[in-house]
């Protein structure tokens, strides 16, 4: 049997095959720990640092281990990474040993045309938007040439646009093999090429679609994926925030609008609507509309709005009003659900009906949740309310995903391996997974790796920790700050991150930094996030202030990006209902939250920031966070010693110092 050693160590195809190859110990321990995992049908973390090569230290085992394994990462971009560029490698340097690599790539089913609904589309009284929509005729144009019915593929189609919702295949709208389509369905031939597979690439989002869909309502839709052996979870820091949303129910005014659009097409398609609108369905489907509308303006109207409008939903919230407009939804509902079944000679129908029975139970679940959230009651769900500009939400979150992932994958799948470059809290190279183990409801068995970074990181990167600015509560603290900023940059000359916890400091820092900073200055939102790295880059003296999307998941290596400024220490929102929820659990049972659950999160989110900044072994540059707290409450030692052993510097006068070092060091090796 070839072991990873063979392939990854000196000498082997690797070295030879890869370009500046260098001997990786850490790369080994991690590939060796992998293969153990799989071999023995045992559970696995691994903290790996940046450098270390994770991506290969665990496909090349996972191949190697002759099982059928899933390696789900956080997101579609790292998804093409991981299958156009690390598996064509793994391919060539497996070649020489005569191992075949067959994989697969899956995308969630939103990102797949569904034939069926385009189909209905056409043939509905909407028809003639062919001529007048122009991104439904770029849709309807390419249908009839795509292999793969990949929307990645459609480039002339912006990713929010309306045409694309209405034929994009989902786990709600699905047949499966009841359907007429089902044999040319894209995401029918995607599966296949997934059970033809050895090892299925996915994202986390669809992975735990799948997890939810098998744990509820039987159906032939109830799976996405084919059966599997084993998991290996990159980017695992995300999955407790990721699986919580698939273990949830969700309602929204959005929901009910796409349902009766599908419903009208459906019934069009099977003769109980004429294409005109008249029949015995349009009553029904006008109620539906008329009763959402009252509805969710009765709750929405308990909603604060804002950028974070998400809070608990009590039974304080359900007055006359509100009550009276459910119940008048729920009737409503109900008459499509049993006229659809009824009439569900058609297959479209039986979605409809499906569809309809499945909303009415989620909405019936969120509000009976609602009376627990305010009676202080102990329970498995919280939940909330989210009122946007355009939309209402509402919802019921799980407070306490452990005991769910312990019982549908750690109890399920013989091999689950969880990896990160933050998964640990604790100082680096001997951090703790109790943590992240608790929360994912890991078993005792679960055996545990952390592998340092290879970079030298005291030598290339220092971080700085003022103790002379005003604390982030202080009204103070945002003119200060600024000024701090605008002396950091001067500094490096630009080639910084301005990473904020929330949009209001983004757009407040970003509004005081305007016409005083002489580089390029960039805000998230005014391009697509591709753009403006892309620019970002480019330049090489740019300032680009984000929020939390730009903390993780983004790669400037090289000069470009050599000063990475954290606003204050990321702790979670308080007021966010699964925060609250989570803290209040733990302070029931006689814990303290803010240090069992607030400081650990936030450690982990801190050291995400701090990765943005080295990415190779050139790279240099400084880490500031300008929250004094890190260095003047006690729980900023845990935060800090859970980031990566930087030089420590307090004073501008040091980071002039060790910048002035690095570029000497830098015009020297030039």
């Amino acid at each position: 049997m070839i072991r990873a050693r063979e392939v990854l160590g000196p000498g082997s195809a690797l070295s030879r095959e890869l370009d500046g190859y260098e001997d990786r110990p850490g790369q080994l321990a991690m590939a060796e720990a992998v293969e153990d995992a799989l071999a023995g049908d045992r559970p696995l973390f691994v903290e790996a640092g940046t450098g270390t090569g994770k991506t290969l230290a665990y496909l090349v085992p996972a191949i190697l281990s002759g099982k059928k394994v899933v390696v789900s990462t956080a997101t579609r971009a790292l998804q093409e990474q991981i299958f156009s560029k690390d598996l064509p490698l793994v391919r060539s340097i497996l070649a020489p040993h005569g191992v075949e690599v067959r994989a697969a790539l899956m995308k969630g089913l939103a990102n797949y045309v569904c034939r069926r609904r385009l189909a209905e589309l056409l043939s509905s009284p909407e028809a003639a938007r062919v001529g007048t929509d122009r991104d439904l005729g770029r849709i309807v144009d390419w249908v009839k040439e795509t292999e793969s019915g990949d929307r990645a593929e459609l480039a002339s189609v912006a990713e929010d646009a309306a045409a694309w919702r209405e034929v994009q295949s989902s786990s709600d709208t699905r047949i499966g093999a009841g359907c007429s389509f089902y044999d040319e369905c894209f995401v029918t031939r995607m599966r296949r090429e997934a059970e033809d597979a050895s090892l299925i690439v996915v994202n986390h989002h669809l992975f735990f679609a799948d997890l939810a869909l098998r744990r509820g309502r039987s159906g032939e839709y109830a799976s996405a994926l084919p059966p599997y052996d084993a998991v290996i979870f990159d980017e695992a820091h995300q999955v407790e925030e990721i699986a919580t949303d698939f273990f949830g129910v969700r309602v929204s005014s959005s929901r009910v609008e796409s349902l009766v659009r599908d419903a009208k097409r459906a019934f069009v398609g099977a003769h109980l609507m004429t294409i005109l609108g008249t029949g015995p369905g349009k009553a029904l489907l006008d109620g539906v509309t008329s009763a959402s509308m009252r509805f969710f303006k009765a709750v929405g109207a308990r909603g604060t709005g804002g950028p974070e409008s998400r809070r608990i939903l009590s039974d304080r919230d359900l007055d006359g009003d509100v009550r009276g407009a459910h119940a008048d939804l729920d009737a409503n509902l109900d008459g499509l659900w049993a006229y659809a079944l009824e009439n569900d000679r058609h297959e479209a129908i039986g979605v409809i009906a499906r569809r309809s029975r499945d909303l009415r139970s989620d909405l019936r679940d969120v509000l009976a949740g609602s009376s627990a959230n305010d009676l202080g009651e102990v329970s498995a769900h919280v939940a909330w309310l989210d009122v946007r500009d355009r939309s209402v939400a509402l919802g019921a979150s799980p407070v306490e995903l452990g005991p769910t992932l312990r019982e549908s994958l750690f109890d399920r799948v013989p091999g689950v391996i969880c990896t990160s470059a933050t998964l640990a809290t604790g100082a680096e190279g001997a951090g703790s997974f109790h943590f992240a183990r608790a929360r994912l409801g890991a078993p005792p068995q679960t055996a545990e790796l952390v592998v340092p970074s290879p970079f030298d990181i005291p030598a290339r990167a220092a971080l700085y920790l003022p103790r002379d600015l005003p604390e982030p509560s202080d009204p103070a603290f945002e003119a200060a700050a600024t000024e701090r900023i605008l002396e950091l940059v001067g500094v490096t000359g630009g080639g910084a991150f301005l990473l904020c916890t929330s949009t209001r400091a983004m757009k407040a820092f970003h509004k005081r930094l305007a016409g005083r900073i002489t580089q390029p200055l960039m805000v998230q939102g005014e391009a697509p996030k591709h753009l403006l790295l892309s620019r970002f880059r480019a330049s090489g003296h740019a300032v680009l202030v984000a929020t939390m999307s730009f903390w993780e998941g983004v790669d400037v290596p090289g000069h470009a990006l050599r000063l990475v400024i954290l606003d204050k220490i990321p702790f979670a929102v308080p007021t966010e209902p699964v925060v609250a929820a989570r803290c209040a659990q733990i302070e029931r049972e006689g814990g303290n939250p803010f240090a069992e659950y607030t400081v650990p999160v936030a450690a982990i989110t801190l050291k995400q920031g701090f990765g943005r900044l080295l990415r190779s072994k050139k790279d240099a540059g400084i880490v500031a966070l300008l929250d004094k707290r890190a260095v003047t409450k006690g729980y900023g030692k845990k935060l800090l010693a859970a980031l990566p052993p930087a030089t420590r510097v307090h004073a501008m006068d040091e980071v002039r110092s060790f910048w002035s070092r690095i570029e000497s060091e830098t015009v020297r090796d030039a």
